[in-house]
């Protein structure tokens, strides 16, 4: 990739303690030619998201640029590869910097997050959308942006993005070629689910092979496993019937909300059909919900009973779903934030997700 450092203004913020990490970013106007240059052309106009924040170029095998730039190394030996950013993990600390601004401007107390809330009452199978979970024994609500979707994730389950949660059916971050961490698989635990202790964060590497901008960031592998534990958003099953890797919180209410630009900030995607509050609401609830009372419990522990009413957790450091072109209709996106916007093998740096092929004659 080309050797400009992009930095995210969370980033800066967050290492300076801004209250506004906004204003970091606010003299990036997204303007259309902002990113063409890269791809060989002067205007931008025949690509699927002119306008987005720019980024350092991708250069994937088989001219695979840009949004199209390949998620792992199968087909892409020689070229560049992308992947989810560590900064979207729960309590990293540009997420945390998020919250601290969007609460203070805006009388809340809750946790951001992504993840993956898969639903078929959705035009786009919850791509992009916000959705406020209320979730048995977490001292504070999560609003939390679905930016992935996939064939393991239930209806009524939010999968959120946390320090080793789990790499499931698809993983880049450890034990394969063009990963993002060194060494194998041990260390991560279960395939889904991940370490079933807050101790066994220890045995995981501190950074990335890359490791300077996490580093930079404030930021551990080590560091975002403990502070899931912490704040209750992962049970162990350590001693219980099941065992290790099969308890999760259960989900006591779910509602689609707006997303806090805060959070697409990090992002980069966002919907055009957004709800008008940031508070629940009974229109923007999926059936089932809500769930107050606990009559549906997470029974994610008894085999064959699936992971309805489940805060699960992942981090498999692969591109997802949202960053693909084809998995999101252009009707229901904003201009330049079509697409999420992911990130080098840092885990930080952000690619330039404008076009998707050289000449911009996509």
């Amino acid at each position: 990739m080309q050797t400009i450092v992009v930095a995210s203004a969370l980033l800066v913020a967050a290492q300076a303690g801004s209250p506004d990490f906004l204003a970091a970013d606010k003299n990036n106007t997204r303007a259309l030619s902002s990113s063409c240059s890269l791809y060989g052309c002067t205007s931008c106009g025949s690509c699927f998201n002119p306008g987005s924040r720019p980024g350092v170029m991708c250069n994937g095998a088989g001219s695979q640029i840009g949004y199209y730039c390949p998620g792992d190394r199968n087909g892409a030996e020689g070229g560049d590869v992308t992947y989810a950013c560590m900064d979207w993990t729960f309590g990293s600390s540009a997420m945390r910097a998020a919250e601290a601004s969007f609460n203070g401007a805006n009388g809340e107390d809750v946790f951001l997050g992504v993840g993956t809330y898969g639903t078929s009452e959705d035009p786009q199978w919850g791509i992009g959308a916000c959705y406020r979970l209320r979730v048995e024994g977490l001292g504070k609500e999560i609003i939390a942006q679905s930016i992935n979707t996939g064939h393991d994730v239930a209806g009524s389950q939010f999968d959120l993005q946390i320090g080793v949660g789990g790499a499931g059916a698809f993983n880049t971050c450890a034990g394969g070629t063009g990963s993002m961490y060194s060494g194998g698989r041990d260390a991560w635990g279960c395939v889904y689910g991940g370490v079933d202790t807050r101790e066994a964060c220890a045995k995981l590497p501190m950074y990335p092979i890359d490791g300077g901008a996490m580093e930079q960031a404030g930021d551990s592998l080590i560091a975002l496993c403990e502070y899931g534990w912490d704040q209750k958003v992962r049970l162990s099953g350590a001693g219980l019937p099941a065992g290790e890797c099969k308890y999760n919180p259960t989900i006591l209410d779910v509602s689609r909300v707006k997303c806090p630009e805060e959070l697409v900030h990090l992002t980069q995607i966002q919907r055009t059909d957004e709800p008008e509050s940031y508070a629940a609401a009974p229109q923007w609830r999926p059936k089932g919900f809500p769930n107050l009372e606990g009559e549906h419990k997470c029974h994610a522990q008894v085999p064959g009973t699936g992971v309805e009413y489940c805060l699960t957790r992942m981090m498999d450091c692969r591109k997802p779903s949202g960053a693909f072109k084809d998995n999101v209709r252009p009707e229901l996106m904003v201009p330049g934030r079509k697409v999420a916007q992911t990130c080098t093998a840092d885990g930080y740096t952000r690619i330039d997700v404008s076009c998707g092929c050289s000449g911009c004659y996509c």
